[in-house]
């Protein structure tokens, strides 16, 4: 059991019913080596996880050993749309894809093209859900997404409520949690332990956000190292976001 972890696992076992969550990789689309790494590093440990797929990045190589590993593994390998090119058009600000710059018919122009790169690419593999590069989008962005007929959006906790589409929130972005020597691992587990206390009597599920791009190989070896033991606390449950969407609405009927 790694010693920086036994917070976290103090905290799960004071739980009454066990806590669902989630594994979000971004960027899918950019640096395939160092996806294909971290897909690696999660699949030993049995975990699922869920790749934000940009589609004017992805090519045709990707594509096809990403449908590969969906086939061979289909409840550990979840695929859905990350905006259309991942691209800025916010003239001041902080950056955003799907902002307040964008007039809605340029928004649903370019989330249909994407969304039609992507049936391309995946098919039916491809999950109903949107996730917007940086994590931010305008608030008339979710109805258009509705519209379209995607059915989750997930963005960050700290986002501005929306009632269009249930929301997928992500908690915890590894990448913020840095020292001089790559990820602070103390930090991040005080901010997995400050989340998972946060739903000690809730349902609420916990995303957990990653960035492979930025990920070198000490973060991947942590990872290797923290999920086998989160994976096999009994209250503790990784599942895939279409699970955690599914798990969702059974509980609101």
């Amino acid at each position: 059991m790694p010693d920086d972890l036994s917070p976290v696992l103090r905290a799960l076992d004071a739980r009454r019913e066990p806590l669902s969550c989630f594994v979000r990789d971004d960027d899918a689309g950019w640096d395939d080596d160092a996806l294909l790494a971290l897909l690696d590093t999660v699949a030993q440990a049995g975990v699922a996880i869920d790749l934000a797929v940009i589609p004017k990045a992805t090519g045709t190589a990707l594509a096809t050993e990403l449908c590969r590993r969906v086939d061979a593994a289909p409840a550990l390998l979840g695929l859905h749309q990350h905006g259309y090119a991942h691209a800025n058009h916010e003239t001041t600000g902080r950056r955003c894809e799907f902002g307040n710059d964008r007039p809605p018919a340029a928004q649903r122009r370019d989330l249909l093209r994407g969304r039609a790169l992507l049936r391309e690419l995946f098919g039916a593999r491809l999950d109903d859900i949107f996730t917007p590069p940086w994590n931010r989008c305008a608030p008339c962005t979710p109805a258009l997404l509705a519209e379209a007929g995607l059915a989750a959006l997930s963005r960050d906790h700290t986002a501005p409520p929306q009632h269009e589409l249930p929301e997928l929130a992500v908690d915890i972005d590894w990448c913020k949690h840095r020292s001089s020597d790559g990820v602070d691992a103390g930090a991040l587990a005080h901010t997995l332990l400050t989340a998972v206390q946060a739903r000690q009597a809730g349902t609420q599920p916990l995303g957990l956000m990653l960035h492979h791009a930025q990920m070198p190989p000490a973060d991947l070896r942590l990872l290797a190292r923290w999920l086998p033991a989160l994976a096999g606390h009994p209250q503790l449950r990784f599942m895939a976001m279409r699970e955690v969407l599914a798990d969702r609405v059974k509980r609101l009927h």
